[in-house]
């Protein structure tokens, strides 16, 4: 029998995922471009769409880990990932 808990447990989850996801495969797909050098056009839902699943990840998974553990580091890391790479 699923509970409350156990539904939120798996939405938070699936939020998680959702924002790597779209945060990784952006970044990899702008990598991508760059060395093609074609210009990445993107919309400006898609790019606000983005930046709230970097915030996501890089602000809220933090409080995350107690209940997701390594899907919520993960997605840390990818979120200060992207924010360091162009320091590389």
């Amino acid at each position: 029998m699923n509970t409350l808990p156990q539904k939120a447990t798996q939405g938070w989850r699936w939020a998680l995922i959702a924002a790597e996801v779209i945060v990784a495969g952006y970044f990899a797909t702008s990598i991508l471009a760059g060395r093609s050098r074609v210009g990445l056009d993107v919309g400006a839902p898609l790019s606000v769409l983005v930046f709230v699943a970097w915030l996501f990840l890089f602000l809220g998974s933090p409080f995350l880990v107690r209940s997701q553990k390594w899907l919520a580091i993960l997605g840390w890391c990818i979120a200060a990932g992207v924010l360091l790479f162009p320091a590389l």
